[in-house]
């Protein structure tokens, strides 16, 4: 027994460097993939912030700027100093990305930069991004035969004592618009002046799908750092507890084998047995680490996606199972008087059936279903919701739950709205103006040929307003104006139209006539209401009218020729003494 002392010893301290290497590797190896656990987040991370930024601005471009070019208006730069302009997509990302800084209380940032800026603050103008832009240009192509497969750039690095992810992100020129602006902007005497300064060749010119910029992200890593560290501290706390008391029962096993020599395989049982528990506690709170991070993640993610959108779950049947705040906030009704139902509790009636029907349709197949809804909240005010509905399915493919994600786009709808008024009003009078007038005209004339029926046009201009409005000043002048638009909306039907030409001429359609008569009595009903004194500020004025009418189809068959025929007969009466009404004849052209 004495003779098997040293090899105790020698077993002894074996076991104990045994212990402490395990140790001290567990310490490392878990640090380590906690590390690479944070960086590999942080850069898909960063992809989904690009992807949503980019599609944000994707359908900025196509559903607002795109409908309000149509409408006339339209995306500018210098959309501050233009009324019923908006931003260009480039501005409404870069406000995206301010807005997402705060809204995510600087959980990353983002920005676009470019070595062909338009503002100062986008260059490239730091030490990253002279790295990672020129690996980006790289990739670019003179004459792009397609869409180039681009490879973003990142890198860890350290910024005032703290560790971010910083991620560069190609921005090709995706849309002709785009490539169209910014090829103008590099002409402008500012952008020339600035590539001068910064030594950029002058008069840089796109085409589509083309390096244009790139989204920068920076995501700062300390704190999520500092969460990896502590749970590496208690870990690996633990991790030594369990090896000492594995040291300490394995010095109490050796004391026990100078004793009694045929313990030593129960010694050797029990040695292995703590080695496994050892093993087992070290897997067991590697797991538990991995869980509460990914749990932490999804709450955050959770979170944001709930304050700002509207989200409900229904089951198969369509009745509500849940709901969020952001949807009670909005419908006005409580989260239990939402359960249980279906969303019809919000129907406004402004859709078809059919629109719901195809929804049905679509999801029931398995598909994701994505429209602009109009709901009708509790009190009865309407509003606007960018819906998409997703299937979620079990494991074998039955749909088990229809997962709701809204958007609230009131705001935007009702700027559209006012924006058609705007397009296709007068703003003094409020009356049709020339191209609302032109889209009712070839509405009327269909009608017209398909019943065979005659319609008419009356050119109306005032006679002698132009004296009233230099003597007494435009304010008078444009009163007098609101009055007479009144006067002739009283004379007519509602089913004709009163249009503002310009200055004191209107134009008024009439929706249909039985006899080429009823014209001449209603342009006299007209004369007769205009020619009445009006009271305006303190002023009685008097005025009177020249009216023109041409007849469809016998005076022409569009509305080109009925008005330039309507406006010959109205100079004729005023030839002929104002105060009087015209039809038109052939010699009058």
């Amino acid at each position: 027994m004495e003779r098997n002392k040293p090899q105790r010893k020698i077993l002894l301290i074996s076991l104990l460097g045994v212990f402490l290497c395990t140790g001290v590797f567990a310490y490392v190896i878990v640090k380590q993939a906690l590390k690479e656990a944070v960086e590999d987040q942080a850069v898909a991370f960063a992809r989904i912030a690009v992807t949503q930024a980019t599609t944000a601005r994707s359908v900025y471009a196509k559903e607002v700027a795109e409908k309000l070019r149509q409408d006339g208006f339209g995306p500018n730069v210098d959309y501050l100093h233009m009324k019923g302009y908006v931003p260009i997509p480039a501005q409404f990302l870069k406000m995206l990305s301010q807005a997402s800084t705060t809204n995510t209380a600087e959980l990353f940032h983002y920005k676009l930069v470019s070595k062909w800026n338009l503002a100062a603050d986008q260059g490239v103008n730091d030490d990253f991004l002279r790295w990672a832009w020129p690996q980006i240009e790289q990739q670019d192509q003179a004459e792009p035969s397609g869409q180039i497969a681009w490879k973003p750039v990142w890198r860890f690095e350290q910024q005032g004592g703290r560790k971010v992810l910083r991620y560069l992100s190609p921005d090709a020129a995706s849309q002709p618009s785009c490539v169209a602006c910014h090829n103008h902007y590099e002409s402008t005497p500012e952008i020339v002046a600035r590539r001068l300064s910064d030594h950029v060749p002058v008069g840089k010119q796109w085409k589509q799908g083309q390096l244009m910029g790139a989204l920068s992200i920076t995501i700062p890593l300390d704190g999520v750092e500092n969460i990896a560290a502590a749970q590496v501290k208690k870990t690996s706390s633990l991790i030594f507890g369990i090896l000492f008391a594995g040291i300490i029962l394995t010095i109490w096993f050796s004391r026990k084998l100078t004793q009694q020599e045929t313990s030593l395989q129960e010694v050797a049982r029990e040695l292995r047995r703590s080695e496994k528990e050892t093993q087992d506690a070290k897997e067991l709170l590697l797991a538990k680490a991995d869980v509460e991070r990914a749990f932490s993640e999804l709450s955050a993610y959770l979170q944001a996606i709930d304050q700002h959108a509207i989200v409900s779950v229904t089951d198969p049947a369509g009745c509500i199972v849940q709901v969020n705040q952001k949807f009670c906030k909005v419908s006005g009704y409580s989260e239990e008087g939402l359960l249980g139902q279906n969303h019809r509790i919000v129907n406004s009636g402004h859709h078809p059936k059919g629109f719901f029907t195809e929804m049905w349709h679509a999801i029931a197949r398995g598909e994701i279903w994505r429209g602009e809804v109009c709901n009708r909240a509790k009190s009865g005010e309407l509003y606007w919701v960018d819906s998409t509905i997703v299937p979620l399915k079990d494991k074998e493919g039955h749909t088990v739950r229809y997962i709701s994600i809204r958007i609230d786009i009131t705001e935007r709808k009702q700027a559209e709205h006012e924006m058609t008024h705007m397009a296709n009003h007068d703003a003094l009078t409020g009356l049709p103006n020339r191209y609302l007038l032109e889209d009712r005209f070839h509405a009327v004339l269909a009608h017209c040929h398909r019943s065979n029926i005659k319609t008419a046009i009356m050119f109306i201009d005032l006679d002698k307003f132009k004296i009233i409005n230099d003597t007494l000043g435009h304010k008078v002048g444009d009163l007098l104006l609101i009055e007479v638009t009144r006067r002739l909306l009283a004379a007519v039907r509602e089913v004709d139209t009163v249009s503002r030409h310009g200055g004191d001429e209107f134009i008024i359609l009439l929706d249909d006539i039985a006899h080429i008569e009823d014209a001449g009595m209603l342009a006299q009903k007209l004369l007769d209401a205009l020619t009445a004194p009006y009271q305006i500020m303190g002023n009685e004025l008097n005025i009177s009218a020249s009216i023109g009418i041409a007849i469809f189809p016998n005076d022409g068959t569009n509305m080109e020729t009925l008005l330039k025929h309507s406006d010959s007969a109205m100079y004729f009466a005023k030839e002929n003494g104002r105060n009087n009404f015209q039809y038109f004849k052939p010699g009058m052209a």
